[in-house]
């Protein structure tokens, strides 16, 4: 079987960046709105209550593990959806939680809701591991915009809009990148080397080419004196 399909592309970048973007800042930035909404002393407490009144966990023994820890850098979009839901105090938006919101909807709500919409449907359920340069422009700029409205909403810098900027473009295989760069120092260096064998030569060249003068004014000489010898009888 043919393994072209699974050769690294233009278009397998285009789809590993956005998943690096999705996995990364988009992640990010929804733990931050988390810590703005609860407190991590408060999260245990609050997580409890909720399924002490429901009579239900509705989350798995591992995320309830995650959620004693208290380590909001270790939980994944699943769990910030649920605590984002059911736990925040965050109103949900005009189409209400699990829905696609409206296009122009600009709340905290829509924009989380976007982010696990993306997730889903650009990582997590995805067939096609490659993207065309339109369609990783419109995925890119709809990634980007989200983050905005939630740094927007946190207050704070823009250093996941910054980050974004920065994976658009960063090489993605940096022990790639390493390997060319010391090709091309010992490239440099061989070309230095050559080089310098080459002033060695043109140095040979040129006393050579002294010698070939000194013998070329000698012999004038010669041919000068005999000239005169001739013309004297």
């Amino acid at each position: 079987m043919s393994l072209s399909k699974y050769e690294s592309t233009r278009g397998t970048t285009h789809f590993a960046r956005i998943a690096r973007a999705l996995l990364g800042p988009c992640i990010d930035v929804l733990r931050e709105v988390l810590a703005k909404e609860i407190s991590p002393p408060d999260l245990e407490k609050k997580v409890q209550t909720y399924i002490l009144h429901n009579k239900k966990p509705f989350i798995n023994k591992q995320q309830q593990d995650l959620v004693k820890r208290k380590k909001y850098s270790d939980f994944d979009i699943t769990l910030l959806y649920f605590l984002f839901r059911n736990i925040c105090s965050i109103p949900p938006h005009k189409n209400k939680w699990g829905k696609d919101p409206d296009p122009t909807d600009k709340s905290v709500s829509a924009s989380i809701e976007r982010i696990r919409i993306s997730r889903n449907d650009w990582y997590g359920h995805a067939t096609d591991f490659s993207l065309s340069d339109s369609d990783f422009k419109q995925r890119w700029n709809h990634i980007s915009q989200i983050v905005k409205d939630l740094e927007g909403y946190l207050g704070t810098a823009t250093k996941y809009q910054d980050t974004l900027i920065m994976l658009k473009t960063c090489f993605m295989d940096p022990e790639s990148i390493e390997l060319h760069i010391d090709t091309l120092l010992t490239d440099i260096k061989n070309l230095k080397e050559g080089f310098g064998e080459l002033q060695v030569d043109v140095t040979y060249i040129k006393e050579g080419f002294g010698e070939l003068q000194t013998d070329v004014t000698s012999l004038k000489g010669r041919t000068a004196q005999s000239d005169g010898y001739t013309t004297f009888l």
